[in-house]
């Protein structure tokens, strides 16, 4: 499980930042992912898996301040608390709310309203902190993106940001918890039922993936 601090909002939010992150790496990672997004418009609802403090849509907002609505994805209620105040700062707080859930746990979640789901460095914390065998994390990367990609529209878009393992970092089968590899986070993606699956930025282990939910008349359901 993720250490305690990690659950304080207040805790979060001073090490969750460039300073700590990396200078060398962390704005340059964000700051290609808001520039790799399609544009955003009054038609269109983003959905942010595992929000935080809401750093990663506020990032979208300040970019796309006419975005239609913004779902926030969140089980920590002090950090999804935060997160809602931030963004309704931001865009008025009619079009945005707050759900309180856990993805890969089967949780009741709103299918097919998202045009747009955002995930940022989320899936490769969440795995170490786990535990577990690699093929364990694999699985559950698995569960929680066909819960995403149940979450889109057909047609809609996913973009990740996560720090992925190296090639050299895989290590065996039967070792502990380690993040996916670039290779690995492809293939979870597609083997999800989502389609021109393309890593838009790579330094070094900092990556950003998107990939789409087909159009209604390929759509499939997820392996």
């Amino acid at each position: 499980m993720p250490h305690p601090y990690w659950e304080h909002r207040d805790w979060y939010d001073v090490h969750d930042n460039t300073w700590t992150a990396g200078p060398d790496r962390e704005p340059e990672h964000y700051r290609e992912f808001v520039i790799a997004l399609p544009p955003i418009g009054p038609d269109d609802h983003v959905v942010d898996v595992g929000a935080g403090t809401g750093k990663l849509s506020g990032l979208v907002a300040d970019a796309y301040p006419d975005l239609g609505r913004l779902t926030l994805i969140e089980p920590n209620e002090g950090k999804l608390d935060r997160a809602r105040s931030r963004l309704a700062a931001r865009l008025g707080p009619e079009r945005v709310r707050p759900l309180r859930a856990t993805l890969g746990d089967g949780a009741g979640l709103p299918a097919g309203e998202a045009t747009l789901a955002i995930v940022g460095s989320v899936l490769m914390p969440v795995l170490l902190a786990r535990g577990g065998a690699p093929r364990e994390g694999r699985a559950w990367v698995a569960r929680v993106v066909a819960e995403i990609r149940s979450l889109l529209r057909p047609g809609g878009w996913l973009f990740d940001v996560e720090t992925v393992a190296m090639p050299w970092d895989a290590g065996a089968e039967d070792g502990p918890a380690r993040r996916l590899t670039l290779v690995e986070l492809i293939a979870a993606l597609e083997a999800a039922g989502l389609e021109l699956v393309e890593c838009v930025y790579r330094f070094r282990d900092r990556v950003v993936v998107r990939a789409q939910r087909p159009p209604a008349s390929q759509d499939r359901p997820s392996s």
